[in-house]
């Protein structure tokens, strides 16, 4: 069943935090091991706590605070073993404030605190990094902290400036580092001025709460989308047991996601951008309510209509309503911290030990909550970093050329990573506040998603996000994703591995982004492809790195699942580029000529077949990504199908092996192309090779 939760304030939510905690799974061990207790002089985390009466409530909060529901031990002597935690102690000033706020009374006695309380505030204040090094408050970047804490929540970072100049970093919007990277044996601390507790609230709730969204809070409300943006978790994935979610069959020593958490986005826009830029009426509040709603919604509609013509039900909760439609492309169906709008892991130049530097625009497709099912792109600018919805811009892609953007056509919307004051880090989401309104205007599918889409095969995958299984390569973990886990893939007849390409074994790899997919033994495996933005003509191409152990495959494509035509030959994982029925000549050989080449490349597609683009490369974890996948021959994109598809229409896309039970079978994959046929059969100008 899914997890219902309410709008509630500090107090109503107490018990509510103690329901979570009871059903809360933690990564770290549910006891501690005497053996791993630190016997050497340096001191451990617990250690320096216990040692200093400045943070002396917060030693009792983890004297209180058990491991686990099952657990025997308590968190005082997790941080006493060996591991690599980080931990943002509060000093005893920050938590008098933090419980005369919950409780409404001064000089609360901390004895009389319960074990769930306490719970709830340790494990909001910790991070396990098990087999990772901790991370340092000098990695930190704007957006979240890539690892979560014990109680599965992402501590968001931002910078300021304090009165005479000093630098602060800003945790959850209101927590300041007072004290940084005090380094122990067994990982950091880092000294808070304000008790780290994020919101209990879900995201509509939480929207309600900024006094500058009341009109996107109401336009949720009246649509009915906010009560599709309530759910938290699976219960019925947390009851059922590890062996029942992993087929161990190829990949023994890969793991399930230890949860199926749900999650959302909204990108909204302020009341005082509607007012600036459509005329709305600011909201008038008295007596706590707002009294204009009827004048502010007359406007809404009316410039709702003029872009969703064709959306003419008056019932604001329809579908094909024009309000309705405006609201949910605002919204997704995942959750992701600011700093992974958007991935950095193999674009050309790249390089994964400056993070900070960027080197060319990155972008992500991501499909909003509909019907009508639509896309919207978001695009971080290398130039400065900032993140954009719906940009257009021309680049340096010839040839030879360096894929920098040269031109803006269409700015976007820009991105904000918090709401100022405003707390955007909800218990089952975040929001982001854009500066314009946004639109699915005949510019979107027209201009902006006019192009070539290529995305990872996760990004329509929501749950891979939510849960941090797509997650940064600093972790290298590799998964199991279990069957039925992701409602964009049936995977229900072949085991599918889901891994980290860094840290973990990743060097030279070829999974774009990061990650890649592999589904092994006899499987049977389909896709939900994104929607095209028009109807047309389309080549819908599937990324593989081709080796002796994939194997052979058949592909099938169409809008039921349960009844797809067979496309095409089947396809050889086996061979190279330079097989003959490829045809793939390396451009060095060419002499890097530009006609060779592109001669080269027409009688590959002759075969169904492309080679790799320029924009990535192969992974290098000691330098900057150098090595293009246009360059390996056994990088290559499949053409797996080619013809008609309709605007907002769903499509799948399945791959059968056609290998016997006992040969070696794999199929490999990290992106999918839709490509309309004035990118790929433009008389003014070629396809260009990024």
């Amino acid at each position: 069943m899914k997890k219902h939760l309410l709008k509630f304030d500090w107090m109503k939510a107490l018990p509510i935090c103690l329901i979570l905690l009871a059903g809360f799974q933690m990564s770290c061990k549910d006891s501690v091991d005497e053996g791993d207790i630190y016997t050497f002089t340096g001191q451990t985390i617990t250690q320096y706590i216990a040692a200093d009466s400045n943070y002396s409530m917060f030693y009792t909060v983890l004297q209180k605070s058990k491991v686990s529901k099952t657990s025997k031990s308590y968190l005082s002597s997790l941080l006493s073993a060996r591991g690599h935690f980080v931990a943002f102690v509060p000093t005893n000033e920050a938590m008098t404030a933090y419980l005369d706020s919950i409780y409404d009374k001064t000089d609360y006695t901390i004895d009389t605190m319960s074990e769930g309380i306490a719970s709830t505030i340790a494990q909001n204040c910790i991070i396990d990094y098990e087999d990772e090094n901790a991370q340092m408050s000098t990695e930190y970047q704007v957006g979240a902290i890539v690892k979560g804490t014990l109680n599965d929540r992402h501590i968001l970072v931002s910078f300021d400036t304090l009165q005479g100049g000093k630098f602060t970093i800003v945790l959850n919007g209101s927590s300041h580092i007072t004290q940084s990277d005090i380094q122990l044996s067994n990982g950091y601390i880092q000294i808070v001025d304000k008790v780290l507790s994020p919101s209990n609230s879900t995201l509509p709730a939480l929207l309600g709460e900024a006094e500058n969204m009341r009109i996107f809070t109401h336009l949720l409300d009246v649509t009915g989308w906010a009560d599709s943006m309530i759910w938290y978790r699976d219960e019925v994935y947390e009851d059922t047991p590890d062996e029942q979610k992993k087929t161990k069959i190829k990949w023994t020593s890969y793991y399930p996601p230890e949860h199926r958490y749900y999650g959302f986005m909204a990108f909204p826009e302020s009341d005082s951008v509607y007012n600036a830029q459509w005329g709305v009426p600011m909201p008038v509040v008295e007596n706590k309510l707002v009294s204009n709603w009827d004048e502010i919604m007359d406007v809404i509609n009316e410039k709702c209509r003029e872009v969703y013509k064709d959306a003419t039900d008056n019932d604001l909760t329809s579908h094909n309503n024009a309000i309705n439609q405006f609201v949910s492309y605002h919204l997704i169906n995942f959750k992701e911290p600011y700093n992974k709008l958007v991935r950095h892991m193999t674009e050309a130049g790249f390089n994964v030990n400056t993070p900070e530097i960027l080197t060319l625009n990155v972008w992500e497709y991501m499909e909003t909550m509909g019907p009508p099912r639509r896309l919207l792109k978001v695009t971080q600018t290398a130039v400065d970093g900032v993140m954009h919805i719906n940009r257009h811009s021309y680049y340096d892609n010839s040839f030879n050329g360096t894929y920098r953007e040269t031109s803006c056509t269409i700015e976007g919307a820009t991105i904000s990573p918090n709401n100022g004051s405003y707390d955007n880090n909800a218990l089952n989401g975040y929001y982001y506040p854009i500066d314009r309104i946004l639109l699915y205007d005949e510019s979107v599918p027209n201009i902006v998603l006019n192009e070539r889409i290529r995305y990872h095969m996760a990004a329509p995958m929501g749950e891979l996000m939510s849960n941090d299984v797509r997650c940064e390569w600093e972790l290298g973990k590799r998964y199991i994703v279990p069957i039925g886990y992701c409602a964009t893939l049936d995977n229900s007849l072949c085991e599918t591995d889901f891994r980290h390409m860094a840290k973990n074994g990743g060097n030279s790899w070829q999974g774009i982004q990061g990650n890649q997919f592999a589904f092994a033994n006899k499987y049977i495996v389909t896709f939900r492809l994104f929607p095209v933005p028009y109807d047309g003509t389309y080549e819908v191409r599937y990324a593989v790195s081709n080796l002796s152990t994939r194997g052979l495959c058949q592909g099938y494509f169409g809008t039921d699942p349960n009844n797809m035509k067979a496309v095409g030959l089947p396809f050889d994982l086996r061979l190279l580029g330079t097989d003959p029925r490829i045809g793939s000549v390396a451009d060095v050989t060419l002499f890097n000529d530009t006609a060779l080449c592109i001669e080269n490349d027409l009688s590959m597609r002759n075969h169904m077949y492309m080679k790799g683009p320029k924009y990535y490369c192969a992974n290098i974890l000691t330098g900057p990504h150098t090595k293009t996948l246009r360059e390996r021959t056994e990088s290559l994109r499949l053409i797996v199908y080619r013809g008609p598809m309709k605007a907002g229409e769903t499509y799948y896309f399945r791959f059968k092996t056609l290998l016997p039970q006992d040969a070696t079978r794999e199929l490999f994959g990290t992106y999918f192309e839709l490509v309309p046929k004035n990118v790929w059969d433009n008389p003014m100008r070629n396809e260009d090779v990024w």
